[in-house]
């Protein structure tokens, strides 16, 4: 995976788990029927989304922005 450092501020931190909280839920609601499957896709998106938590939660504040 080719790696990316980025700063964000509190706010923008906020609104990406914020989003990411949204597709977590539109995947729990996507009307699909029942199969293994379909539930290991699920259980895969569910596995990005908290990778992509776990990322925003340890990310780097920018200072500068902060302020705002």
């Amino acid at each position: 995976m080719n790696e990316q450092k980025i700063e964000l501020t509190s706010r923008q931190r906020e609104l990406l788990l914020r989003g990411l909280r949204y597709v977590r839920s539109s995947v729990a609601m996507d009307p699909q029927d029942y199969s293994r499957e379909v539930e290991a896709a699920r259980q895969r998106q569910y596995a990005e989304i908290s990778e992509l938590e776990t990322l925003l939660n340890g990310a780097t504040l920018s200072k500068m922005a902060s302020k705002v």
